[in-house]
Formats: C-alpha cells, structure tokens, sequence
C-alpha cells in the first residue's frame, strides 16, 4: 500500500476530519482601529544637543538635515517629515526635557510606527523600554479642489497655528501642532485638481477646515497649466495599463500567457484613427485654468519664458513673450465649475520656467492684472513654483 495511504487514518486523526475538496472557513479579524499613537519620555540632553542629534540622524537616515526634514512649527515643537510624526519638547528640569512623540496609525502599521519611535528615542537617550499610548484617532475629512498649494496657505494664513512646511513627500503640507491638524494636498489630474486631505482631533473640525478650504479658494485668478499633447500621452499610457490589468485578471486559463507589454498596446492605440486626430490637434497647445468674478470684454493670458531660472533662488537671466491668448466677453460656465480655459498654441516648450500672466479689460477699455504665477515645466506636466 503506497505510504499516502497507510498515513491517512493518521491525517484524518490529527486534523478531525477527511478533506472533501472544500474550503475550511476561516474567522476575518475585523479591521483594526486607527488611533493617535503617542509616547513620552524623558531625555538628559539639552534642547539644543537633541536637535543635534536629530539633525544627525535624519541625514544618516534619509539624507537630509533636521532644518529640512525636522521643521519647526511652534516654540520646541516640529514635525518629523519623513515619518509623519510631531514631536514636542516641554521645559527643562532637574530630570531632563520631557519629549512627546505622536503619529496617527492603526494596526497594520503600529508595529512599524513604534519602530520609527523606539529609533528616534534612541537617539536622544530615552530610557528603555518606552511606554506606548492609544489616544483617540485623529478624523480625517476628504474632498478636490482646484488650486494650488499657495491658495490654500493664503486660505490659512490668519490661523497663526497652521504652519505650511516645504516637503518632497507630498504636493502641500500645512500642520499645526496644537491642537494637532495636518492638509495634505495630492495631484489629482493635469487640470489643476488637488485632493485634499484635512485630519483634526474631532470629526466637526476637520470637516469644517475643508468647507473653509473648498469655499474660500474660490478666488479669482490662474489654477492649472497643462500640455493638450502630454494630457493626450497620459491618457494613451492609462488605457493601455489598464487592458494589460483587465488581462491579467480575466484570464483564468491553467497554461502560462506572457503578460503584455503596455509600449506595444500604446503604440497600437496611437495608431488609432480618432487619437491620431487629437494628437495632431494637440500639438503645440497649451491650456490654462482660470476663473473670473467679474465681467469683462475681455480676458488675456500672456506666456513667456524666464531663461536661466535657478529653482534655488527664483533667480533668471531674462524672460522671453512666446505668445497669448484673448478671450471675447467669458462667460462663467456653470458645468465647468466656474472655471474658464484659455488655449494657447505655441512652439514646443523645453523643460524650464515659465511666467504666465492673467489681465482682463474692463468697459473702459483698461486693462486690469487679475493674476500671475511661474510654473516649471519638466516636459510633461507644469508645476507651480
């Protein structure tokens, strides 16, 4: 008797039952909740030694200095860039500088999140172990609007808490550290949407922070600039990526499909009769996204380049007109949600600075700045600077 066999009376012993080619039903734990994870301890070091420890360990860590990635946002408090945390320093004592370390999380990654605690802890001699806290969650509320990171730091610059921070991380970021509040804006598109995400100690503020947000960034003056072509070109690399995914999980047969390359699909849906169309009308059209309050005869949108744009300073060597654009008497489209595009055709543009100027003329005849913003292009998509 082959030994499969004469083991099975074994088998069904141990495990109680003879499989029948069904699935054994496994209990779901249900979703873990979030939580505001915090940690306080107390460090020998001066405030001003701990920053120096800090501003060691960052640029070990994620090459960056603690002026960068460890800004201040109020007096002995900063917020850890990199991981998302705010960290307080309360007054000296005999005893030390106590330290406060806190970060939303849940259980999927509270395990990690202590790590990145027990880490910087370490640094400044904490003593071991630590002690962790689950305070109530922090609540998030979600919404897009169009604007960039500056109309949302102008939205907020009367709440003296808010602090705007510089991070490679995200499109925006605006923390306050007391009470704890953080806007995260996302692109969200080439037309200038950002995705907003406000997170606050009740459900009430963070859902009033947004309205406050969505309403008050409603100002007139420029919110997007785009390519026409590499909107096109972005479309073209989605559809594609997305038939290869459907593929992928459609197919069901036992034997081994090479999976598509998403290049020969693109190259298949450029041949496409009606893409070949737009691509060809795209080409060398720019657009920009703006809204008006006011009548006018009409609206102007001026492009010019700045030659020599250092990204470091805002600096240039000179600037060039490359063209504009005159829109008769706009009229507010309500589908468009107040907002007006101008198309602008211009040679193509090489990666760089670009100054882009908003003017209407009013019943007189005058001519009115209504906005301006410098952008840098990379060749595909337009970032405001």
């Amino acid at each position: 008797m082959p030994t499969l066999f004469r083991a099975m009376p074994l088998i069904v012993a141990a495990t109680g039952c003879l499989c029948t080619g069904q699935a054994q039903h496994l209990p779901v734990s249900p979703p873990a909740p979030e939580v505001l994870l915090s940690t306080h301890f107390r460090t020998p070091l001066t405030y001003e030694a701990a920053l120096a420890r800090v501003d060691q360990y960052l640029d070990e860590e994620v090459g960056r200095k603690a002026a960068v990635a460890f800004p201040q946002i109020a007096p002995k408090q900063h917020f850890d860039l990199w991981h998302d945390m705010w960290v307080s320093f309360g007054a000296s004592d005999a005893a030390g500088i106590p330290v406060t370390i806190q970060r939303p999380t849940d259980g999927t990654t509270a395990r990690l999140v202590k790590g990145w605690m027990l880490n910087l802890a370490g640094r400044l001699d904490a003593p071991v172990p630590l002690e962790f806290k689950e305070e109530p969650a922090l609540h998030s509320a979600e919404g897009d609007v169009y604007g960039a990171t500056r109309d949302v730091i102008r939205v907020l610059k009367t709440d003296a808490s808010m602090k705007a921070l510089p991070t490679w991380q995200h499109a925006g970021l605006i923390v306050s550290g007391g009470p704890l509040a953080s806007v995260m804006l996302a692109p969200a598109g080439l037309h200038g949407i950002h995705h907003i995400t406000v997170m606050a100690q009740t459900a009430p503020a963070a859902k009033a922070l947004l309205t406050r947000i969505q309403q008050a960034v409603l100002k007139p003056g420029i919110y997007a600039a785009y390519s026409e072509d590499a909107e096109i070109d972005e479309e073209i690399r989605n559809l594609a990526q997305g038939r290869v995914d459907t593929a992928a999980v459609t197919d069901t047969r036992a034997v081994f499909i090479p999976q598509m390359d998403p290049k020969l699909i693109e190259n298949r849906l450029r041949l496409d009769p009606e893409i070949m169309k737009r691509s060809a009308a795209a080409q060398g059209q720019y657009d920009v996204r703006f809204r008006i309050d006011k009548a006018y005869q009409k609206v102007v949108v001026k492009w010019s380049e700045l030659t020599g744009y250092s990204r470091t300073d805002g600096k240039f060597q000179g600037e060039r007109a490359l063209g504009q654009t005159a829109l008769p008497a706009p009229k507010m489209s309500v589908q468009s949600g107040g907002h007006l595009v101008a198309r602008t055709r211009l040679e193509s543009l090489k990666p760089g600075a670009y100054r882009i100027v908003l003017e209407g003329a009013n019943g007189a005849g005058e001519v009115v700045p209504i906005d301006e913003r410098i952008f840098w292009f990379d060749g595909k998509s337009f970032e405001e600077l």
